[in-house]
């Protein structure tokens, strides 16, 4: 019985400590996320403080790793993903340093499809657009955010860069231009296969990935764009844990404007975008060189051509308090870039393109805007910080789909043989 005693005393001291230890210092936590009916690891399931606004995503490998703050403790972890069942898990029955394996089971639920014919989808359109400012968050507040951008020509990498960066949103619905300050960020270029090329994201082009906060930028539910699209609500299903109506779009016949397809939700109950897929239409891409993505961000260089074969571009919003607020985009391209530059340099490749911005924070009382921030036109690119293997340790980052140490080494020791080769031409 002493035994007994002395084991559920410390056992309660190890809980204490442990409880402590957390509530002192946070804990990070990683895992792995599968579907339940075939074990294949789930891609963009989001991971994430229920309404705090702390959280990441899967890669396409299913991995996960989050940094859980102190303040957060008595908090719920929730993990979900469009057509599978949400789960949740308190954050104080969580440990450091813990891997998580869990299955997401399909979400079944067949909600009543027989309502949306009851259901104009212009004038549900219009009711979402006028609810923005009660839906979103109407008050200045930082979003702290991760950038990855990849591209590559088959397996070769041509370029990398990753950042974290913050970004000062005056509300939902106030006309004043979002503030950018970049707190990290590495980049490397394959100056063997894209020299004089460049891929480079600026602030501008984070901004407009916001579709909510800029409906212009949006080509579809901008005033023009409502016009040069139909829209169909196509059912009602749960958008992670929400009821909303599912709506398709495409261009309308004979629009000769840029046009797009996809799909998106809508809240049945508050009438709030949850989630955009999109992409250039066939005439879309037809009509325009370039996409919704990479026309923003390809640096122009005389004579040389650059095709948009693919354009996708994947936008979420996440809860935060009783308000929506951005939380996710991912983008999914393919330039097909051919010519020759004014410096001999010949170009007949395609380059894929993939780019994730996941809000990793949310700060609803961020107090005064920033003192010291980038310009809407500067390169992001061209702020490197000091690499090395634990770069990203103290942030909360999405998980590459390849090892992103191994795609900067390759790319830098092509690039030593360059400068080398180039002094031995001398």
């Amino acid at each position: 019985m002493k035994i007994k005693f002395v084991a559920a005393i410390f056992s309660v001291w190890f809980v204490l400590f442990a409880v402590y230890a957390f509530a002192q210092n946070g804990i990070s936590i990683t895992g792995k996320i599968k579907a339940a009916e075939d074990q294949q690891p789930l891609n963009g399931v989001s991971i994430g403080i229920d309404r705090k606004g702390t959280g990441t995503a899967t890669n396409s490998n299913g991995q996960f790793v989050l940094i859980i703050p102190a303040a957060n403790i008595r908090d719920t972890l929730k993990i979900s993903s469009i057509g599978y069942q949400t789960q949740y898990l308190p954050v104080e029955s969580l440990r450091d340093g813990q891997q998580l394996t869990i299955s997401l089971k399909t979400n079944n639920v067949q909600l009543q499809e027989v309502t949306v014919q009851y259901h104009d989808p212009l004038k549900v359109i219009a009711k979402a657009i006028a609810s923005i400012p009660d839906n979103y968050i109407n008050h200045p507040h930082v979003l702290r955010g991760f950038y990855r951008m990849y591209t590559a020509n088959g397996t070769e990498p041509l370029e990398l860069s990753e950042a974290v960066f913050d970004v000062y949103n005056f509300g939902y619905g106030d006309k004043r231009a979002d503030l950018f300050k970049l707190v990290k960020a590495r980049d490397e270029k394959n100056d063997r296969d894209f020299r004089s090329l460049e891929l480079s994201q600026k602030p501008n082009t984070i901004f407009n990935y916001d579709v909510v906060n800029h409906l212009a930028a949006s080509g579809f539910l901008s005033e023009e764009g409502i016009k040069n699209h139909k829209f169909e609500i196509t059912g009602i299903i749960d958008v992670k844990g929400y009821p909303a109506f599912e709506f398709q779009f495409k261009e309308k016949p004979g629009v000769e404007d840029r046009t797009y397809r996809g799909k998106f939700y809508i809240d049945t109950k508050t009438y709030a975008f949850l989630y955009f897929d999109y992409g250039l239409s066939p005439d879309g891409l037809k009509n325009s060189l370039l996409g919704n993505f990479a026309d923003r961000i390809l640096t122009r260089v005389a004579g040389i051509e650059v095709t948009m074969k693919r354009d996708r571009t994947k936008v979420g919003y996440q809860k935060v308090g009783d308000k929506w607020v951005l939380s996710d985009v991912v983008g999914d391209d393919n330039l097909y870039i051919k010519g020759t530059t004014t410096t001999n340099v010949n170009y007949d490749l395609t380059a894929k393109v993939k780019f994730n911005y996941q809000v990793t924070a949310v700060d609803t009382a961020p107090g005064s805007s920033f003192d010291k921030q980038l310009k809407r036109h500067e390169s992001i690119n061209a702020h490197d910080s000091d690499a090395g293997a634990e770069f990203w340790k103290d942030y909360n980052i999405l998980l590459a789909d390849q090892n992103t140490e191994d795609i900067f080494t390759h790319i830098r020791d092509v690039n030593k043989q360059v400068t080398m080769n180039a002094k031995e031409k001398k």
